[in-house]
């Protein structure tokens, strides 16, 4: 970067980023939003010397950020601490020689903001960052991010909140939310370029005129040709690729791999699709190495052609890998679904959206905005273009969809985890009777929308609270809230009441009759309740898992509910109505989660139970970050202070399933698990000889590993080590100002 946009210069001139009042800005996927809150994060540590908390919608975002700052951090002297999955702790390491960029994903980021405010740290911030602010009107995730951005706002004097997003439909609304000042401007980096497909007929859009399709007869080749690829999808890409990347979006996760392979055979009739021959067989080694020697068949098949699809049946390893490759151009074109969109940057010059539909629901403007977004590459290309196919039955729904305004952002908090939210404001001291709790209501989005919700907020807050005390969570003493034990450990463990309490009866029980003839049963307790919602084991998945239980799977089984009676009748497909469906699935997921935990791969346990390795692979992450609620809970109940010691090592070892010398490896962003082990065997056994090596050396020793993804590695080898030295450091200057003793 030599020089910033015009908008970046006005935007940073604003009298609200002067005085560090709240602002959000709002501008189209592409406009070059997040080096402007880079700025003023690299401004707060180095200027006004607080640290900076910046919130990321998903994990992976949160590790490509992490990695990307980096090199600025070793540059400029500040951490970059990573808060995602089982990494980070509550509260933070309080730092004496060097500010912190606390780099959050939304749930990481609520905990990080409780343990500061409990530990009256929180003036230690000075900036927080929000990206895709958008959020705020999703289900889980919005809940969070009100909670969040509420208890900010109890500190308008000391912390700024940054905010930014793509369009947002009540901008206005969101800002008076967030006592903030807005900024929008309708910017590309690149040109881009809108066309409607509807059969052989081509439109081009412009949002300028009136009506703003004209048609334009491009498309004349005669697709009858094509009885697989009637849409000319493959003609599309061919027309682009490999010099130029395109990205392919699909409704539904089949569809996605069925489509790379219509796009390989149309790319198979040209000559020269066979280049990068030894980049691409090097990827197809590394996937393969990831999958402990197995490949998915499709992209061992789609990968010689520069083709993937991307989709969360892929565990995290393989879409870091296809990322990796299809920003090296290794790979031309990626087949994804739109949660693609809304992930990591990967532009490119081509978007084709394969139909305006994302699941069974017709395309929202915004997720059109955002897929469309990711047409152009600024510095490598001055446009790019994006093309939505669609049948004729649906070009009316396409016309009022261009032709509509963006949805609105509404408050979750009433959905979600309201009853945590109430909680944590007696548990931080926020409010301490009803009365400052309906001040803090009458703050929130929730209450701004409450008669679009059709929401009485008192009477809502009051059912709360009546539910709250009449469980014994919390009590009035001289009108005043105080939080029970229970309440308490809820907070901690950033748990609703509803789980909280279900956890509480679960540890209880377990407590009478706990087996420890292996750890299946404490991974039954720390198996996630959120999982089981969607998940139907088709019965014979469920006769073969229960007809080869050994005896002391039997026996865990036996103590939570499951006997033999339970089984046969199983085993005799009868249906079952002594037992709670939620805890047969339970036991179910814990039983996958202990052939991973004894050391089964993805691909072969995906196969058993008939679950997509993507969602396997995800268990691990959420059940390791629910591990760690369950043992911040029970660190503050004293009756289950047993199993601190107990699951002590849960969230760790859940987060990664590996052999314990590969877990130092593991700590970087951009690592999984089979490079790990690549690197390990390699000779860099601790993240020491990865920091002192260079990306050449690096790079030469494991299968696929671009030389600019080697430098990253090792430039967050070497953050990882200075997070440890300073660390380490304070520990020492703690000691000797302890014993008053000069140290030379």
């Amino acid at each position: 970067i030599v020089k910033l946009y015009d908008w970046q210069i006005d935007c940073l001139q604003l009298q609200a980023v002067k005085e560090k009042k709240n602002l959000i800005y709002s501008l189209p996927t592409g406009g070059g939003k997040t080096l402007i809150a880079e700025i003023l994060i690299i401004k707060e540590l180095l200027v006004y010397n607080k640290n900076a908390i910046f919130i990321l919608p998903f994990r992976a975002i949160v590790q490509e950020k992490v990695t990307s700052l980096a090199s600025l951090g070793l540059d400029l002297g500040f951490l970059v601490e990573e808060y995602a999955g089982n990494k980070g702790i509550y509260p933070p390491t309080k730092r004496r020689r060097k500010k912190s960029i606390f780099v959050c994903t939304i749930e990481k980021a609520l905990g990080l903001i409780n343990s500061l405010i409990e530990e009256k740290r929180i003036l230690e911030i000075g900036l927080v960052v929000i990206d895709e602010l958008h959020f705020i009107g999703e289900n889980k995730r919005g809940a969070l991010l009100e909670n969040i951005i509420l208890k900010l706002l109890f500190f308008p004097d000391s912390i700024q909140i940054l905010s930014m997003s793509a369009t947002i439909g009540n901008l206005e609304e969101i800002a008076c939310f967030l006592n903030a000042e807005t900024y929008q401007k309708d910017f590309r980096a690149t040109e881009l370029s809108e066309h409607i497909k509807v059969k052989e007929e081509l439109f081009i859009v412009n949002h300028k005129e009136y009506p703003s399709l004209c048609l334009k007869k491009m498309y004349s080749y005669n697709s009858s040709k094509n009885n697989i690829d009637v849409d000319g999808i493959g003609n599309l890409v061919d027309e682009v690729v490999p010099q130029k990347s395109c990205l392919v979006f699909c409704q539904t996760k089949s569809n996605c791999e069925n489509v790379s392979i219509m796009i390989c055979e149309t790319l198979s009739r040209r000559s020269n699709y066979e280049w990068m021959t030894a980049e691409k067989s090097a990827l197809i080694k590394a996937l393969r190495s990831e999958g402990n020697g197995i490949i998915c068949p499709v992209l061992k098949k789609t990968i010689p052609f520069g083709v993937v699809y991307h989709h969360s049946g892929l565990t995290n390893a393989e879409r870091k890998l296809i990322e990796e490759a299809f920003l090296s151009g290794t790979l031309c074109c990626i087949c994804c679904t739109s949660t693609l969109a809304a992930g990591i940057n990967l532009p490119a010059q081509r978007v084709i959206i394969r139909s305006p539909y994302v699941g069974k629901s017709f395309i929202t403007l915004s997720q059109y905005r955002q897929m469309i977004g990711r047409a152009g590459r600024a510095g490598l290309e001055s446009s790019g273009e994006s093309f939505l196919i669609c049948q004729p039955s649906d070009t009316e729904k396409v016309g009022h969809l261009l032709s509509s305004k963006m949805e609105r952002c509404c408050s979750q908090l009433q959905n979600n985890d309201f009853s945590c939210f109430v909680m944590s404001l007696i548990s931080l001291e926020l409010m301490a009777d009803k009365n400052s709790m309906i001040d803090v209501m009458k703050k929130s989005l929730l209450y701004m929308q409450s008669k679009l919700l059709g929401i009485n907020i008192e009477q809502y807050l009051q059912n709360t609270l009546d539910l709250l005390m009449s469980n014994g969570v919390i009590e009035i003493h001289n009108e005043k809230f105080i939080l029970q034990s229970f309440g308490k450990a809820a907070v901690k463990g950033n748990l609703p009441f509803e789980v909280a309490r279900e956890l509480y009866e679960d540890l209880k029980e377990a407590q009478n009759s706990l087996v420890l003839v292996n750890d299946l049963h404490l991974l039954y307790l720390v198996t996630p309740y959120s999982v089981l919602e969607d998940l139907n084991p088709t019965f014979d998945v469920i006769w073969n898992v229960f007809s080869e239980m050994n005896s002391k799977n039997m026996q865990v089984a036996r103590t939570v509910g499951i006997n033999e009676a339970i089984v046969h009748r199983i085993l005799a497909q009868r249906s079952i109505k002594t037992l709670p469906e939620k805890i047969l699935k339970r036991f179910f997921v814990s039983l996958i989660l202990h052939e991973l935990w004894t050391g089964q791969n993805v691909w072969s346990v995906s196969k058993k139970y008939k679950l997509s390795r993507g969602f396997v692979y995800n268990l691990l992450s959420t059940s390791s970050s629910f591990a760690s609620s369950v043992l911040r809970f029970c660190e503050v109940m004293v009756e289950l202070k047993c199993f601190v010691d107990l699951l002590g090592k849960f969230p760790q070892q859940l987060g990664f399933c590996c052999s314990p010398e590969l877990l130092p490896l593991l700590e970087l962003p951009s690592v999984n698990k089979g490079r790990a082990k690549l690197l390990f065997n390699a000779g860099f056994k601790d993240l020491s000889m990865i920091a002192k090596s260079d990306p050449e050396t690096l790079a030469k020793s494991v299968y696929y590993l671009p030389i600019k993804h080697a430098k990253k590695i090792i430039e967050g080898a070497k953050l990882l080590q200075l997070i440890t030295f300073e660390t380490l450091q304070d520990e020492v200057d703690i000691l000797r100002e302890g014993i008053n003793v000069s140290i030379s």
